[in-house]
């Protein structure tokens, strides 16, 4: 009776979950439009939310990766595909996510390897339509991105599911466990669950999951854009030899203000400390002006230095007039946040004095950086947990202790008090972690349920 009862609150849910959808459609359609307001391309392609496409592309694995995070996380599981011989069908819901996948793979959508559109929008019959045009032979969702519609009617339709690096924050899985079969009844869906580490895994177990087993992470294997590494050491090397430079990285809403008193009382007190101040969300771009606005401190935003071209494949001679009296650097440009953060000598990971969850630490980690976060690293439980267990990563409680800690790596700076093991161990820590790949591909391909190969 018990079962009954949840199977109809389920279905009661997922029909109303369909409901508020047909309502909100053209709601959903008018954000698009205003997105597009300064981000002119979330208005193109607008059918392809609508599941209406030009390309005949049946056969390919679908692979989603919601935003320009999850695609870069992805991506050595995409070239380990490629080289298998498969082709990818990948869906991104963010202009950011879409657009940098075409970048990085034009050759293999010229050569019709790849198709890259936006995901269609949680609506049965928009998601039926999606998967009648292109026949995927499995469908790959990457990180912690469950769509109830884009599960439910792919798994209808009998498409392999896979959850691959999958992440099951404590944040969501103790609210999940309030009402577990509405969590479950999405879990047991899939054929497979990859997940980052054994505490994801045991969660995911909790609900139902048919086969879990642990993949780690691709992020550590992303490997770092010489391009963007080789403009940052120059830079480091001819203006900023001198300084120790702390790096803000990808600051989120309600940190700025914080950063920013921080920013001001080290400056007042250390004159050769220099900021680079990155913000995590593209609208927060022009933030400077009024952040630093009427202040002592002098503010050069990336989008004005002239001798880095945007892809970093022409550097030319640095124009220290740039950075004349210039005391911090505003990142407002994407993708590049591994050029800030090579220049820094130390890294503070944002989103994490704001209940979001962090940004990752793998990147600065892989450029060998000590890294502080703040107490909120929920959304990046792997590796920060296993990192805070050897020793590598500093996690503070809030502004008075940023503080703190960032004025005492400075006077480990200044005295030449450099714990060089640390770096050692920042560096083992990372290539300890890296194969996330090859379980990938080996749990793919040698399955007994998954024949995905076409030899």
């Amino acid at each position: 009776m018990k079962f009954s009862l949840k199977k109809i609150f389920t279905f009661f849910v997922f029909n109303l979950y369909q409901v508020l959808w047909y309502f909100f459609l053209p709601i959903a359609l008018l954000y698009f439009f205003y997105r597009s307001i300064k981000e002119p391309g979330y208005a193109s392609n607008l059918t392809e939310r609508l599941s209406f496409y030009k390309k005949d592309f049946k056969g390919a694995c679908w692979c989603h990766a919601v935003s320009l995070g999850e695609f870069r996380a992805a991506r050595p599981i995409f070239d380990k595909l490629l080289l298998n011989g498969e082709k990818l069908l990948i869906t991104t819901l963010t202009l950011s996510g879409k657009c940098a996948a075409m970048r990085q793979y034009h050759k293999e959508i010229n050569a019709n390897k790849i198709v890259i559109v936006y995901a269609p929008l949680e609506i049965v019959f928009i998601l039926k339509r999606f998967l009648k045009n292109f026949k995927p032979k499995c469908c790959i969702i990457l990180e912690c991105d469950l769509w109830p519609v884009m599960i439910t009617t792919t798994y209808k339709e009998k498409v392999p599911l896979i959850f691959a690096q999958a992440q099951y924050p404590e944040k969501g899985f103790i609210r999940d466990k309030k009402f577990p079969f509405l969590k479950a009844s999405l879990i047991e869906k899939f054929d497979l669950v990859l997940s980052k580490s054994e505490r994801h895994k045991k969660r995911f177990e909790y609900f139902g999951a048919k086969k879990v087993l642990v993949m780690g992470d691709a992020r550590f294997e992303q490997g770092v854009p010489l391009d963007q590494i080789n403009a940052a050491l120059k830079l480091k090397k001819i203006a900023l030899k001198k300084y120790f430079t702390i790096c803000f990285a990808s600051i989120g809403k309600q940190e700025f203000e914080i950063i920013r008193e921080i920013i001001k009382d080290l400056s007042e007190k250390h004159k050769d400390i220099f900021f680079v101040l990155v913000p995590r969300h593209p609208n927060d771009f022009s933030k400077h002006k009024m952040l630093f606005e009427g202040s002592s401190i002098k503010v050069k935003p990336r989008s004005e230095i002239v001798w880095i071209k945007t892809d970093f494949k022409i550097c030319n001679d640095i124009n220290l007039e740039d950075f004349n009296n210039v005391s911090l650097l505003w990142g407002d440009s994407l993708g590049e946040l591994n050029f800030y953060m090579a220049m820094s000598d130390l890294v503070f990971m944002g989103d994490s004095l704001n209940n979001e969850g962090s940004h990752n630490i793998i990147e600065p980690f892989a450029l060998q950086k000590p890294v502080i976060v703040g107490p909120s690293i929920w959304g990046i439980e792997y590796p920060a947990l296993e990192a805070l267990d050897v020793g590598i990563l500093k996690k503070i409680s809030g502004k008075k202790e940023l503080a703190a800690a960032l004025v005492s790596a400075y006077h480990d700076k200044k005295s030449n008090n450099i714990d060089e093991s640390q770096i050692n161990d920042i560096k083992n820590f990372y290539e300890s972690n890296q194969g996330a790949s090859n379980l990938f591909m080996d749990q793919m391909f040698n399955n007994k349920f998954l024949k995905l190969n076409n030899n």
